[in-house]
């Protein structure tokens, strides 16, 4: 009987310290990564994404080994050879203390188009699926405006001008139309204008007794890219 007992206990420790099948890596896959961004600075392309939290079962992410970036390079228009290649970036740390990857691809090449997309590696043989890709044409950016002047005509009307940029960060001649985009800081906001081709502007919305400092970024328009040069320094008034 004692026998008996025994077999029968070391049945249940036997079974409840038994796990279910080995799940196979690819059944285990990140997410794919989502809210993939690129912003172009003047220098560089700087992409983002957050990072996943999940597997493709619902299972909570421990860690993400690294990340995946393809880079497509083609001449605009898609003529002429493609370039291609895959960089791997090592992250190595959990989504809850880093939920979004940045990485910046300072080797641009003026004259080509870039294609990217993304995806997370957990580890050996589990790979979540690609972003969808996102594009971009790259060419020399826009010199600073010069000659920034900022004054008051009447109360809640700032005017600002400049002279227009004809150059590159190099000294040439641009090749393409050049948009200008103004910005305005106070205590309390920060303001982005739509661009424009003017080299003046009139903001109507400044508050009387308020300060605010603006400054002009130049806009390179190739290829349905917005190119952005450095911008102005900053001009503080208050109206």
């Amino acid at each position: 009987m004692r026998w008996w007992l025994g077999m029968v206990c070391l049945v249940i420790l036997i079974s409840c310290g038994r796990k279910g099948p080995p799940v196979p890596p690819e059944a285990a896959r990140p997410e794919p990564p989502s809210d993939f961004r690129i912003v172009l600075h003047p220098l560089f392309a700087e992409l983002s994404v957050e990072v996943p939290v999940e597997d493709i079962r619902g299972q909570s992410l421990k860690k993400i080994k690294a990340f995946e970036i393809e880079k497509v390079a083609r001449p605009p228009e898609d003529r002429g050879p493609e370039l291609r290649k895959i960089l791997r970036v090592p992250f190595g740390r959990s989504p809850a203390e880093t939920p979004r990857f940045y990485y910046r691809d300072r080797n641009l090449r003026p004259g080509w188009c870039y294609t990217y997309r993304l995806r997370a590696i957990k580890g050996f043989r589990s790979r979540s699926d690609w972003t969808p890709p996102r594009r971009f044409c790259w060419s020399i950016p826009p010199k600073t405006p010069e000659n920034l002047e900022v004054r008051v005509l009447i109360p809640h009307t700032v005017f600002l001008s400049w002279s227009p940029v004809s150059e590159d960060l190099h000294g040439f001649p641009l090749q393409a139309p050049v948009l200008y985009r103004v910005r305005r800081r106070s205590l309390t906001e920060e303001t982005a204008f739509p661009p424009f081709p003017e080299t003046s502007f009139f903001d109507t919305s400044a508050r009387r007794g308020e300060r605010y400092c603006y400054t002009v970024e130049p806009l390179l328009s190739y290829y349905d890219t917005l190119i952005p040069g450095f911008k102005t320094p900053e001009v503080c008034l208050t109206p």
